[in-house]
């Protein structure tokens, strides 16, 4: 069996890069940390003169990302995924390459005041992007774990993460038989 993908999905400031950088020093195997931002990085979205050009470069950034994943999905290395996706055919296009291994979407968050002065405080991200995304429907999905990060360090949260998809692979390698006596 292939190791499992991690899904961190959240608003920005949350502090999933964090999370994912503290999944990569306990993993078992080589782990990649693969993020969207990486390829927002790309452009710069001043640049973009038009919501049409905003519309390109995002499709061109979710394109080399799951690029990325269908590359790197057959092989034996974890994978640590760290999205923003709002847009819900993304997010699934994502999961369906992702399908091959067994995958965890992890709900990543704090509270806005928490949010804001990460956002604040890091510089490289437009102020007010937190609060216009904390509240979009797409991060009030059902996640399979979610990590409140102004509760814990990244390594705690790592630790949970590690700690429940161990529990979830054990269950499906050897499920309770009901019929059995205890």
């Amino acid at each position: 069996m292939k190791p499992a993908a991690t899904a961190l999905h959240g608003p920005t400031s949350a502090g999933k890069p964090s999370i994912a950088r503290a999944l990569q020093k306990c993993a078992l195997v080589p782990a990649f940390h693969i993020t969207l931002d990486a390829f927002v990085t790309m452009s710069r979205r001043r640049d973009m003169r038009s919501g049409d050009e905003q519309r390109l470069a995002h499709h061109i950034h979710c394109n080399n990302l799951k690029s990325t994943l269908s590359h790197l999905v057959e092989t034996h290395f974890e994978l640590v995924v760290d999205l923003v996706l709002r847009d819900e055919v993304e997010l699934k296009a994502c999961f369906d390459i992702l399908s091959g291994r067994p995958t965890y979407l992890i709900g990543v968050k704090a509270p806005l005041d928490t949010l804001e002065r990460r956002e604040h405080d890091r510089g490289d991200r437009g102020v007010g992007m937190a609060r216009e995304q904390i509240d979009h429907p797409a991060f009030s999905r059902r996640y399979d774990l979610v990590i409140d990060t102004s509760t814990c360090t990244p390594e705690e949260g790592a630790v949970r993460i590690r700690t429940y998809i161990h529990e979830q692979l054990r269950l499906e390698r050897h499920p309770s038989d009901p019929h059995s006596i205890a």
